[in-house]
């Protein structure tokens, strides 16, 4: 259907609908625009939201898909910290 059909075939059944009904149809067509509006801005990730990736996870060698590997290289990185801390 053609966008000028169809803005005429709309119109005509919006003159039929009572006034809640027509509350109804805005609300529905706000709840468009919102969708929207939010889509056009990306999501950020929970790495992004968090400050980006922690730099020794970059500079780290392994595979970090691997979900052992990720907890080995925190691990190292606490004890590490907290050597630190300690020997000072």
């Amino acid at each position: 259907m053609n966008s000028l059909k169809l803005k005429t075939t709309i119109n005509e059944k919006l003159s039929n609908l009572s006034p809640e009904q027509l509350n109804t149809v805005l609300e529905f067509i706000e709840s468009i625009e919102t969708l929207e509006a939010n889509n056009k801005t990306p999501q950020k990730t929970v790495i992004e939201k968090m400050g980006g990736c922690p730099k020794f996870f970059l500079e780290s060698s392994g595979n970090l898909s691997d979900r052992d590997t990720r907890k080995k290289i925190i691990a190292d990185k606490i004890k590490e910290k907290h050597q630190k801390r300690h020997n000072s």
